[in-house]
């Protein structure tokens, strides 16, 4: 299955590169745009045992973190499985 959710970052501006470096180093999500006053676009996807749910909690730790937001999210079987009627 794939589980996929875009998540809106909130960064205090002046750790905003740190944040970005931790960010990286989560398994299961990938930064994709950074913007002006500490805002990071990212997506998070289930990796191996770890959960997207699970991830995202995990960001909400992170140092310089003001919020972290879902506004998208993607839910697909594996192409093997049947879908459901």
């Amino acid at each position: 299955m794939m589980n996929v959710c875009g998540v809106l970052v909130h960064a205090i501006p002046d750790k905003c590169d740190a944040v970005v470096d931790s960010l990286s180093m989560l398994a299961g999500v990938e930064v994709h745009h950074t913007a002006e006053e500490g805002r990071i676009v990212v997506t998070v996807e289930d990796y191996g045992d770890v959960l997207a749910i699970d991830t995202l909690t995990e960001i909400h730790k992170l140092d310089g973190i003001v919020a972290a937001t879902l506004v998208y999210h993607q839910y697909e079987p594996a192409s093997d499985e049947p879908l459901a009627h």
